[in-house]
């Protein structure tokens, strides 16, 4: 499936059909920035890119035992000292998990920890289970940097689109 999907990237990509990017890609692969507002209860995280939006519940509740499936998946988080640690669940099988086409299952799990290390810099670590595609769990490891006093722009893919019927299936 990967080499399927590596092969057809630039025709059957997720984000090259105007789909939202899907989790860790949305995080760490995208282009384009996103905007975390945390509140008591609830952090929502919002995307540039066609204004995807997620909501990571705070409140000490469980990820659901069988969750409607979507693109960015069920999020619950806790703080681990300074770290926003996020479990995240509850996936549909259509993203990609990176720009090259690596698939994953409706039973991939991720956990990312958010770990803000000075003014301008965010580490993210992501872990990725999903038995079904992968022998066992990784880890990948970036850098974030924020831009606090920037805004979320308004991107819709759909909008004028003019790209996709030049693009060659094969």
């Amino acid at each position: 499936l990967y080499q399927r999907n590596n092969e057809r990237r630039g025709t059957d990509n997720p984000a090259t059909l105007c789909l939202p990017q899907g989790i860790p890609r949305a995080d760490i692969f995208a282009y384009a920035p996103f905007k975390i507002i945390q509140t008591p209860g609830l952090i929502a995280v919002m995307y540039e890119v066609d204004n995807t939006h997620r909501q990571i519940y705070m409140d000490g509740r469980k990820l659901p035992v069988d969750p409607q499936p979507a693109w960015l998946g069920y999020s619950v988080g806790k703080w681990d000292s300074d770290t926003l640690v996020v479990d995240t669940a509850g996936f549909n099988d259509k993203s990609w998990l990176d720009s090259m086409g690596h698939p994953h299952s409706e039973d991939l799990r991720i956990q990312e920890r958010f770990h803000r290390r000075d003014f301008g810099h965010m580490n993210l670590q992501v872990t990725i289970e999903d038995l079904k595609m992968y022998t066992k769990p990784f880890t990948i490891t970036v850098t974030e940097v924020l831009l606090p006093d920037s805004d979320i722009l308004e991107t819709v893919c759909n909008e004028n689109e003019k790209d996709r019927a030049h693009i060659e299936r094969k």
